[in-house]
């Protein structure tokens, strides 16, 4: 995963090496500002984060501590459901919606799920005829019509051939652009009470596509999608293919959206699933030098369980633990307190076998045993 961010962001990292042309162990809020402004990050954004930042010499685990917080909504939970799951893509044309269709098939398959695809974008019969070209490339089934046929009608016979034939996916294609914003808001609107009425619960998961290549301009897009149907998540395409990398931070922290995926290539491998902490590693990793001390691998128990290498399921349980005590998670070394905004470190104990919140003083605010994260 850390390989396919870090090709995903060849070209932000060489913008910013334009400011930072080597690593460093700090870097002087002055010299952040730009390398910032170079990666894309919108300026309100920027201010913010300096005003956080209360020492000129900022280091790589007081800038992650922050940029972390700008990605406070980037999870994402998948709701319960009755089979078929169904996806709604949204998102204007030329953004990489039905290339991003296939790759999210291709990899439902390869997971082995079955998946359907419904082309519900019968605006234009090239995007009907694009999306049938792919689903024969990658062996699915779909459900289509002629240009000018109600989409809503594409999405309900979709849905209804998947709870015929055991289908566990549902992914429906929409129009990217008609002529009036109010024709596309009055049509996705319908299309999601159609769903609705074909499946309860669907559109279980509506997800706006963006072109990464558009930085923080598509932070307006993004609005306009979210005020027609309230979206549920966001795919970034293109990001390999930009140096507006850091405008994720931006989309993140404005649109309070989860990020679910990237696109960082051709192949479906390329869409990767988006990991906030992974992300913001490789981002990090151009600008500053290794800290050997405050990166120390600290193991707890014996058991594996290390504070840089925790697992998917242990992270989450931490996660859950520090959430319903009132932390919240800025990094792999720093929570914040919800109510008072003061941040703690927290470190693992291997003495005590525990992770640990702990204050400037060095004094134990709060101790989570290992065998909890087990």
């Amino acid at each position: 995963m850390f390989s396919f961010f870090k090709k995903g962001l060849n070209k932000t990292t060489e913008a910013m090496k334009v400011v930072v042309p080597k690593k460093r162990s700090y870097i002087m809020k002055e010299t952040l500002e730009d390398v910032l402004l170079e990666a894309d990050v919108e300026y309100e954004l920027i201010e913010i984060i300096l005003r956080e930042l209360y020492e000129e010499k900022v280091t790589k685990a007081q800038l992650e501590s922050k940029l972390l917080a700008t990605m406070a909504w980037a999870n994402y939970e998948k709701p319960e459901h009755d089979g078929p799951f169904v996806d709604l893509i949204v998102g204007v044309n030329g953004a990489g919606k039905t290339t991003t269709i296939a790759k999210l098939a291709q990899q439902m398959k390869d997971s082995g799920q079955t998946v359907i695809l419904g082309a519900a974008d019968t605006f234009r019969a090239a995007a009907i005829e694009q999306l049938t070209r792919w689903a024969e490339k990658i062996d699915v089934p779909i459900v289509s019509s002629r240009q000018g046929h109600d989409p809503s009608a594409v999405c309900y016979d979709a849905i209804e051939s998947a709870k015929a034939k055991n289908i566990d996916h549902v992914i429906l294609d929409t129009a990217g652009r008609l002529h009036t914003q109010t024709n596309l808001s009055n049509e996705l609107k319908k299309i999601v009470r159609i769903s609705n009425k074909a499946h309860g619960g669907a559109p279980h998961r509506k997800i706006l596509i963006l072109d990464g290549t558009q930085g923080n301009s598509a932070i307006a897009q993004a609005r306009a999608f979210n005020e027609m149907i309230d979206i549920d998540g966001i795919i970034i395409t293109k990001l390999d293919g930009t140096a507006k990398g850091g405008s994720i931070f931006s989309i993140a922290h404005a649109l309070r959206i989860p990020i679910l995926y990237v696109g960082v290539g051709e192949q479906p491998k390329d869409l990767v699933a988006f990991d906030k902490y992974a992300f913001i590693d490789n981002f990090l990793d151009p600008l500053f030098e290794i800290d050997e001390e405050s990166d120390k691998l600290n193991s707890v128990s014996g058991s594996l369980i290390e504070i840089t290498l925790l697992t998917a399921e242990q992270r989450q349980k931490l996660n859950t633990l520090l959430n319903a005590d009132g932390y919240d998670v800025l990094s792999k070394h720093f929570v914040r307190d919800q109510k008072t905004w003061n941040e703690y470190k927290i470190l693992a104990n291997e003495d005590s076998y525990a992770m640990e919140i702990t204050a400037r003083d060095g004094s134990v605010i709060k101790a989570y045993k290992a065998d909890q994260l087990l």
